[in-house]
């Protein structure tokens, strides 16, 4: 009976131990990326340089240019290559760069479609990667 109950407890141990482990998303280790900062309206569709106007105006509404019906963006991340989308939990991170082709480092949640920016810097059109 107490070998049984040995066992039983062991086997808890381990099953908790697992489910602990397997808990740690790897989505929430840091990572660096580089992309696009647009907004969640256009999204993938300003991923080129002069673009930055527009997604300023998408981020801020459209109150500021006679058009209060154009409710303001959120701030979205663009991934380089594959042109996946997060939305930014943090956009003030990114202030100065919207519309711009960025590197950055923080916490991305795949799984949930975010990133957390800890560190952003403008990349050059000089220095993209091929």
């Amino acid at each position: 009976m107490r070998t049984m109950r040995n066992r039983t407890l062991v086997a808890l141990t381990v099953g908790a131990a697992l489910a602990l482990a397997l808990s740690g998303k790897a989505e929430d280790k840091p990572a660096s990326v580089a992309g696009w900062v647009s907004d969640e309206a256009c999204g993938a569709a300003h991923t080129k340089p002069g673009k930055e106007e527009c997604v300023r105006k998408c981020l801020r509404g459209g109150a500021s240019v006679g058009h209060p019906e154009w409710k303001a963006q959120r701030m979205v991340f663009v991934a380089d290559p594959d042109g996946q989308i997060w939305i930014v939990e943090n956009p003030e991170a990114l202030k100065g760069y919207e519309g711009g082709h960025v590197s950055i480092s923080g916490q991305i949640d795949r799984k949930a479609k975010t990133v957390r920016v800890a560190e952003a810097k403008a990349i050059k059109e000089d220095e993209t990667p091929k």
